[in-house]
């Protein structure tokens, strides 16, 4: 132990010993006589830094981290290393450059973000596991902030990016990316959550991040990340920095809402500005406050609140006393079971919302830099960054990790959701000019954009690139990465919003590429199925997945809906069943026609054997109808995930009370799906909804979600009456209820039903009740010597039967039916009778002789049975399936 502890005291001798070394203050008289203290560099100074790093080289090796410690209570950040950059800062020779680059060969590693254990875990600060680190790394972030730093470093890589990329050397390769490394380090430093109350550094450190893009802007260190962006696609260029450009800006755009950086309006005058920003919280507290009062007010006040009482409930035989205030006016539930505990039951716990928006920037000049950014990035940056960052994707390069995807989508999300924004704003203001007809319109220039349209987000956003985005759904779908789906879901879900959006532009391109997406996109059965998976699988993900998924529900629907309307007809691709085929024969193929076989063969080589034709996947072509697609979603899974988000309604944004009224609307109104919210569990919570709906501010979102709770409130009581077993159905949400029980169909609905049934692509459903009346059916002229359905089938299918027979070394044949119908089992058994006389001679070769006895035996039987008996028979055969039970060799008749 004490080896141990006289070890860490030499190293940390060894430390205080190279950092005294690197340099110090000297007082220096200057020009105008005056002495001041100007930081000057030691004669090994040099040698001390790559000292340094060679120390905490070592030192990562273990996990007790004495250097980086060290260096921490010896601050040598703010002592040494940012004095010595600044004494640098306006000098351009090799001395200066090599002092600037061994500063950043210490840092890079001083800030190196600390590893996570998960990637649902990235956006999380660590602070329970590591407050010391992450205070030690703030407080460098802080010095680093020093107004000239990143001028001095960016000084020193100007001339590595002037030379073209074959020219570059190692160490000018070297340089760029430990800069880049030091600015993604800076920026992946989260701020303090500062408490209410807090010291004047505790206030700096929450507002670092907004400090930290204000010297990026005002030191040209966007431009340079921009430059390297735009620059993607050309050859040679800098698309193997893409990565870190993209760490970098996402570690910058995160929490952040892109609504709030479109809202800002730059004026002239700063000081009104503040005054109507601090005039806008104003406002929103008082807003928050009044809301937060009127949730803590139980009932409404009254003029007699003061005076107390005594209240006696008689309750089925028995008196119940309170003396609280609010039983005068109370429901009597409240004071039957207001006073009771709740039995706490154990639940899993929900994942947590990692990228929940705060308020990051609250300057004005942040929030203008972080506009003029955004600007940039759309107009120069957007297509070429992204396509090369898909490619190298698609690739599996190896500078492309795990993490990397979700950043990828939450970036490319943002920025198309403020391209929309600014789109939007650029229409408002063409439709405002008003120019007269004399007067010249001002030129615009060729390289800029103002009107944000979409061309500038039409190239990235392709088909390739929508299809990428649904692969990798599935594929973190079925690892149930929460986390990566919630961030394609919500980079989806923008995407459909964009191409809505082209598709309805006044270009005729844009309208082009949004329909060759929309047709390729919904072409695909299994896209579907996948969109109302990841909805149905929701259990105990976090609030923003469920808030990400039903938001995605919502858009696709209006999308979906919208594209089926403008086209006559549709089909999508489906995925064709397996059925196990009987063996063929030898010089016989079996080819379906319109039937598309797609076969996969892992390995080129020919010599491989064929691949099994019963494992090749099939498909066809259906018809798709949205109302077939809309019925999917009628299911308890749906209402569940919808109805857990709805217990936030005291917080639900409205957009969101929207989606659900939405998507409400459709199952009971559209779907007839009524028995889903005539559940117990469900009418609970819409109770309480109308309990607090007067402590809500009454927006338009929550009053159409109060008109449907009522809507079907109302509507379960007036089915109750006519059906009273609805209440005990509602007990059990596995019940389904069927309408036709306590209502009967009007003319409309069977005709509309009977259309949709005479469809020809039409399957129906098992779930449906045939309680419809039997067509009549007009009466035919049958021909004595003609045989009926029936036994056209009994007689082809004998033909099958003694193939297979043969094939097998058969030569019998015999019939056995089970009839368990009552109705006609003389009329059966007699008509069977017959046919078994004749079974020996079924499968005899002479041909005539066996169509001779065949017919005698139909003849002789019909002849017997009266013709209106035989229909019935029939009628009741197809019927009645379920009545009469076939065994496997009679199940073509």
């Amino acid at each position: 132990m004490d080896e141990e502890l006289s070890e860490i005291e030499g190293t940390r001798a060894y430390i205080l010993s190279l950092c005294s070394a690197i340099g110090g203050l000297e007082e220096i008289k200057q020009d105008d006589g005056t002495v001041g203290q100007i930081y000057c560099a030691g004669d090994e100074a040099l040698a001390c830094l790559r000292d340094l790093k060679k120390a905490i080289r070592i030192d990562s090796q273990n996990n007790e981290r004495i250097v980086l410690n060290a260096l921490v209570e010896f601050n040598v950040v703010k002592t040494d290393i940012v004095p010595l950059l600044l004494s640098y800062r306006n000098q351009r020779t090799e001395v200066a450059d090599r002092f600037i680059l061994a500063c950043v060969e210490l840092l890079v590693p001083m800030t190196w973000p600390l590893e996570q254990k998960s990637l649902d875990d990235e956006d999380e600060d660590n602070e329970d596991e590591n407050p010391n680190v992450m205070q030690c790394y703030r407080k460098y972030k802080l010095d680093l902030l020093t107004s000239g730093v990143f001028e001095t470093i960016l000084t020193m890589i100007i001339k590595a990016l002037r030379k073209p990329h074959r020219e570059r050397s190692t160490v000018d390769h070297t340089s760029i990316r430990l800069v880049l490394y030091l600015l993604r380090n800076l920026t992946a430093i989260p701020d303090l959550n500062m408490p209410e109350f807090g010291t004047e550094d505790q206030i700096r450190m929450s507002h670092m991040q907004e400090m930290l893009l204000i010297r990026f802007y005002e030191s040209d260190i966007m431009e340079f990340l921009l430059t390297i962006a735009s620059n993607s696609e050309r050859q040679g260029g800098t698309s193997e920095w893409n990565v870190l450009v993209l760490e970098t800006i996402y570690n910058l755009l995160k929490y952040v809402d892109p609504k709030d950086v479109f809202l800002y309006k730059h004026t002239e005058d700063s000081k009104q500005g503040e005054l109507q920003d601090i005039a806008a919280k104003l406002s929103n507290l008082l807003t928050n406050e009044n809301s937060n009062k009127r949730l803590k007010t139980g009932y409404a006040p009254s003029r007699h609140n003061r005076f107390g009482g005594t209240y006696v409930l008689d309750w089925d035989g028995k008196k119940r006393v309170s003396h609280k205030q609010v039983a005068g006016f109370a429901d009597s539930a409240f004071i039957v079971e207001g006073d009771k505990k709740t039995n706490r039951v154990g639940k899993r716990r929900k994942l947590e919302d990692t990228l929940i928006p705060k308020k990051v920037y609250q300057n004005r000049k942040a929030l203008k830099y972080l506009k003029t950014i955004s600007q940039s990035f759309i107009i120069s940056c957007f297509n070429a960054f992204f396509d090369c960052i898909l490619k190298d994707m698609q690739r599996e390069d190896d500078k492309i990790v795990e993490k990397d995807y979700p950043r990828y989508y939450y970036t490319m999300k943002w920025f198309l959701e403020y391209h929309g924004y600014e789109h939007k704003a650029a229409v408002r203001r063409k439709a405002n000019e008003f120019n007269l007809p004399n007067e010249d319109v001002p030129a615009k220039d060729s390289n800029e954009n103002n009107d944000f349209d979409y061309s500038l987000v039409a190239s990235a956003l392709n088909l390739r690139t929508v299809l990428f985005c649904l692969r990798h759904m599935r594929i973190k779908t079925d690892d149930k990465a929460w986390f990566e789906v919630q961030m394609a879901v919500d980079c989806f879900r923008q995407m459909l919003v964009t191409v809505g959006a082209m598709a309805k532009s006044d270009f005729e391109e844009h309208r082009e590429v949004a329909e060759h997406i929309q047709q390729n996109l919904y072409y695909e059965q299994t896209s579907f199925d996948l969109f109302l998976d990841i909805l149905k699988r929701y259990k105990n993900q976090s609030y923003g997945y469920l808030k990400a998924v039903i938001m995605l529900t919502h858009v696709l629907l209006k999308s979906l809906d919208h594209y089926q309307k403008g086209k006559k007809i549709m089909f999508i691709r489906k995925k064709k069943s397996q059925k196990k085929k009987k063996p063929a024969k030898k010089g016989e193929e079996q080819v379906e026609e319109g039937v598309a076989v797609i076969t996969t063969i892992d390995s080129e080589d020919e010599s491989e054997p064929e691949v099994d034709k019963s494992k090749e996947q099939e498909y066809k072509d259906i018809q798709f109808k949205f109302s077939t697609f809309e019925q999917k979603y009628v299911s308890w899974d749906v209402i569940n995930a919808y109805t857990s988000l709805l217990e936030l309604y005291h917080h639900l944004q409205p957009e969101y009370l929207i989606c659900i009224s939405n998507m409400f609307h459709r199952l009971m109104v559209k779907r007839r799906a009524e028995y889903l919210f005539w559940k117990l569990p469900v009418m609970e919570l819409f109770n309480r909804i109308l309990q607090d709906s007067r402590k809500f501010s009454q927006s338009a979102a929550f009053g159409e979600l109060e008109q449907f709770i009522r809507y079907s409130t109302r509507q379960f009581f007036k089915a109750a009456a006519e059906y009273p077993l609805l209440y005990v159905e509602a007990l059990n949400a596995n019940i389904k209820s069927n309408r036709t029980w306590w209502e009967m169909p009007n003319e409309e609905e069977q005709l509309e039903k009977q259309r949709y049934e005479q469809d020809v692509n039409y399957i129906p459903p098992s779930t449906w009740e045939r309680d419809e009346p039997q067509q009549p059916q007009p009466e035919k002229t049958t021909n004595e010597d003609e045989l009926d359905a029936d036994m056209q089938d009994y007689y082809f299918s004998a033909f099958d039967r003694r193939d297979d027979l043969e094939a097998e070394g058969s030569g019998s044949y015999k019939t056995t039916v089970a009839v368990t119908s009552n109705v006609g089992l003389e009329d059966i058994d007699t008509g069977l009778n017959e046919l078994e006389n004749i079974n020996t001679s079924i499968f005899n070769d002479d041909q005539d002789e066996f169509d001779a006895a065949l017919n005698t035996a139909f003849l002789k039987y019909q002849s017997s049975r009266p013709k209106d008996k035989i229909q019935e028979m029939t009628e009741q055969a197809y019927g009645n399936s379920s009545n009469i039970l076939l065994d496997s060799d009679m199940t073509d008749v």
